[in-house]
């Protein structure tokens, strides 16, 4: 189910029927279900100006040619920033084992809310922003508490500007 597909603030295609690939479900697989059923249900979900964005199940396999960014573009970014550095590297790649970016922005600098996959974690929604990506705050304690947010108007102001143009 989407609640986002009566909200006018988006743009939402549905899905056609593709399925996460191997690749992805292996590095995630502990994805939480209201949130898989929830990604199930669209191709594409951004705000009007095309400044923020859901990544969708093409976005994770890699097959989206209509994007520019990669689903996971601010850890490749966190992982180049400390080239040379594997100690460094390997403590990002594990940030993001344990965070998925569910919805990237443009709007304001670059910005990402990732739900949690870890066990410590799991269904926790959080919000970072640039230059230290993995420096997290917490909005949600599930992921159906953060959609509920954004169609309430209930997400802090400087969040729910990323979605309302």
């Amino acid at each position: 189910m989407n609640l986002l597909q009566e909200n006018s603030n988006f743009n939402i295609k549905p899905n056609k029927g593709e399925e996460l690939n191997v690749q992805f479900t292996s590095r995630y697989p502990r994805i939480p279900s209201d949130y898989f059923t929830f990604l199930n249900s669209f191709s594409l979900l951004m705000n009007h100006s095309e400044t923020t964005w859901f990544n969708s199940i093409s976005d994770f396999n890699e097959t989206n040619t209509e994007s520019d960014f990669k689903w996971n573009e601010f850890e490749i970014m966190s992982v180049d920033a400390f080239e040379g550095d594997k100690e460094q590297q390997q403590i990002i790649k594990e940030f993001w084992n344990k965070h998925l970016p569910i919805i990237l922005s443009v709007k304001d600098g670059y910005a990402f809310f990732a739900i949690g996959v870890a066990e410590e974690n799991s269904d926790k929604v959080y919000f970072g922003i640039e230059p230290e990506f993995e420096e997290v705050e917490l909005i949600a304690n599930s992921f159906d508490e953060f959609i509920a947010k954004i169609v309430d108007h209930s997400l802090k102001p400087k969040l729910l500007k990323l979605f309302i143009e």
